[in-house]
């Protein structure tokens, strides 16, 4: 494996997917969303198959999530009762998702899910013209960690999901972003762990080590990014960003070219 490495760094595609690396985890640092979505897109785009795309995504998310969920705690982005929230119903959706992976009916879940993040998205940045109160109750939190876990397993993308609801019952974006990012990190792993047993580690080749590579050079730009944007043109991003990327994820599952 060791002596496959210099190989892996002279390959272009590593140094492609360090790109697409970068540029995702700057969304994802900042918006709490991107890493997965569009890194998934990319590795659809190059014909990798569902399941090794995801746990190439998840693994390199281990460490991405580690030092972005660092930054965000140096930058007080993180909420720890909401962290454990995410973090134990997000990993019990994690072992879910990997199991239903293995079947055929998770490409129509995929569709269902990126129709629901469309909707989603677009009732966001309409919410950003109006005043909502905060219900983002412990349980609701619980919740949505557990569908954002299941499909963290089943494409490899959290932050659309978790991040789009939680801010949607009011959450504060920053907190919402920063707990996210940390809470991503312990489901990642899981769903890591439990894929990587079925495809092996060869099969991620250097896909992986370009994503990982990347991202973090990004992660404590994003981090910072967080911090410093307002809170209104943070959410309007967060909704656009969900919208185009449920778009994406739904031409590929319909085969659109």
């Amino acid at each position: 494996m060791w002596q496959a490495i210099p190989a892996i760094l002279a390959s272009p595609e590593t140094w492609a997917f360090a790109a697409v690396g970068f540029f995702a985890q700057v969304f994802d640092g900042a918006l709490g969303m991107g890493f997965g979505a569009i890194s998934s897109a990319a590795l659809a785009a190059a014909g990798v198959p569902r399941e090794i795309a995801s746990a190439s995504v998840n693994g390199a998310k281990i460490f991405t999530g580690a030092a972005s969920g660092l930054s965000h705690v140096m930058m007080r982005n993180v909420d720890g009762r909401m962290l454990v929230a995410l973090a134990v119903a997000g990993i019990l959706g994690g072992v879910a998702g990997a199991t239903l992976l293995a079947r055929s009916f998770s490409h129509w879940i995929g569709v269902g899910i990126s129709l629901y993040l469309f909707a989603a998205g677009a009732f966001i940045v309409w919410r950003t013209t109006r005043a909502a109160p905060n219900h983002a109750s412990w349980r609701a939190q619980g919740g949505v960690g557990f569908a954002g876990g299941l499909l963290e397993a089943i494409s490899g993308v959290w932050g659309p999901l978790v991040t789009s609801n939680l801010v949607a019952l009011g959450a504060s974006p920053r907190h919402v972003v920063g707990t996210g990012n940390v809470a991503e990190t312990f489901v990642a792993a899981t769903v890591f762990g439990l894929l990587v047993s079925r495809v092996g580690f060869a099969s991620l080749s250097g896909i992986a080590l370009g994503l990982l590579g990347g991202a973090l050079l990004a992660a404590p730009f994003a981090a910072l990014l967080a911090r410093r944007v307002a809170a209104r043109p943070l959410t309007i991003g967060v909704g656009v960003l969900v919208m185009a990327t449920s778009l994406l994820r739904l031409a590929r599952d319909l085969g659109v070219h």
